[in-house]
């Protein structure tokens, strides 16, 4: 071998191994970088909760009790319909037996020459009044 061979050798097995190091640098270098932001990610995702997370259950609660209340509600305001026809309905029949009530007094009076009723078996010349 001569020494020209040798150097060329020496200097392939040294730029070789320098290139493998730099590339193997480089890659380390990114691994790291990407290992940084994973962390810095991972740290704000916790900050987050840590701060958002408290609200959040907070909140869904609320709109739990909210949900809870507005079928409480609703609940009662079904119950107050049907106890208000039933009253409407009560009301109803009792305008309906007072008016029969009345269109049977009424068949039975008379008005008089000013417009007062007066019963029928009354002497008009009496003024009986009601």
């Amino acid at each position: 071998m001569d020494i020209d061979s040798i150097i060329s050798l020496a200097l392939g097995l040294l730029g070789g191994g320098a290139g493998g190091g730099i590339l193997g640098w480089r890659m380390q270098r990114k691994k790291q970088a990407a290992e940084v932001k994973a962390d810095e990610i991972e740290n704000m995702r916790k900050a987050m909760e840590d701060f958002y997370g408290p609200l959040v259950k907070k909140q869904n609660e609320r709109i739990a009790e909210l949900e809870s209340e507005v079928k409480q509600l609703r609940s009662d305001r079904r119950e107050m319909e049907v106890a208000y026809q039933k009253q409407i309905s009560e009301l109803q029949k009792q305008i309906v037996e007072i008016t029969r009530v009345l269109g049977i007094k009424a068949n039975k009076q008379a008005r008089n020459e000013r417009g007062q009723f007066t019963r029928l078996d009354q002497d008009p010349e009496e003024g009986g009044e009601e």
